[in-house]
């Protein structure tokens, strides 16, 4: 039988991140705004305790790797594009 590896998407990728960061009260975050991204980077955590950021500039392969949620058959590239995109905010936000 042929060794392959199996892709994870983005979305699935931060679902298993936060179900482990959940059990020490963090949640890993996606910045929207530019100002946000130029501040926190495109990823940071905060603490759902307090609501403060405690991690910026955060890198979801690295978090991915503290956190073992990647499976030995599974990868995750940051250059890949996910099957659905993120939806567009429109100018009324």
């Amino acid at each position: 039988m042929e060794k392959f590896k199996v892709a994870v998407d983005t979305k699935e990728l931060v679902q298993r991140i936060n179900k482990v960061l959940v059990k020490g009260k963090h949640r890993l975050v996606k910045s929207r705004s530019l100002s946000d991204k130029a501040n926190l980077g495109d990823w940071y955590v905060i603490s759902t305790a307090t609501n403060a950021v405690t991690a910026w500039h955060s890198d979801i392969n690295e978090l991915a790797g503290e956190t073992a949620v990647l499976l030995p058959h599974e990868y995750f590239d940051a250059e890949r594009v996910d099957p659905q995109p993120q939806r567009e905010l429109d100018g009324r936000f």
